[in-house]
């Protein structure tokens, strides 16, 4: 059996001073995702460099494009382990948002119960599915956009005014006419034009 890929100790994890009790939910959080069957992504473990929490994260991407779409991450501080989408930052610093999402979870316990409840939120979000929706134009692509499949949470998102029909873009002005006029909201592209296609790039497969 190959190796466990997930949540694999920093190199000079020494450098982050970890404790027994985060060494002791970071080993029981490798025993929880030995036998994942889902597709191996990126995960790292570290520390931000203003904070005492332990910090594991997995990070989803399109794997056709290598555009990175959502990084989940848990904090585990003493006897609670908080988990949501995090912001990523320069130097490797994974940041919880000051108000929670949907996704967020806590738990309380001991270092096998705090690793079990991140495993578990771990092997669901990181299946949650994702959809990519294109738009095309005389052949090139204008607008894309990733959503979370069973929530419509948009993702990541692009539009090129260079490329898009002026009306399209127009249009799109116009209906965010209270927020900045310089942005587009490929969110509600849809309201005006269907999308050229649309792709699950990742989790588990829609009904």
């Amino acid at each position: 059996m190959s190796e466990n890929p997930w949540f694999c100790p920093p190199r000079y994890y020494h450098w982050y001073r970890f404790g027994p009790g985060e060494l002791a939910f970071l080993s029981e959080l490798r025993k929880c995702t030995a036998f994942w069957i889902i597709p191996e992504t990126h995960s790292e473990v570290l520390r931000n460099e203003d904070e005492a929490a332990l910090v594991a994260v997995a990070q989803v991407s399109d794997p056709e494009s290598g555009t990175g779409l959502a990084t989940f991450g848990v904090h585990m501080a003493g006897p609670t382990v908080r988990g949501d989408l995090v912001s990523g930052h320069s130097y490797a610093m994974y940041y919880l948002p000051d108000e929670p999402t949907s996704l967020a979870m806590e738990a309380t316990g001991n270092s096998r119960v705090l690793a079990e409840a991140a495993a578990a939120w771990f092997e669901a979000v990181l299946q949650k599915p994702v959809v990519r929706y294109e738009w095309d134009h005389d052949g090139q692509v204008y607008a894309r956009l990733y959503e979370f499949a069973d929530t419509g949470q948009g993702l990541v998102e692009m539009y090129n005014r260079n490329l898009a029909p002026h009306e399209v873009t127009e249009s799109l002005l116009t209906y965010n006419h209270e927020a900045n006029r310089s942005w587009v909201d490929v969110g509600e592209l849809g309201r005006f034009v269907d999308p050229t296609r649309t792709v699950q790039v990742w989790g588990r497969p829609l009904a």
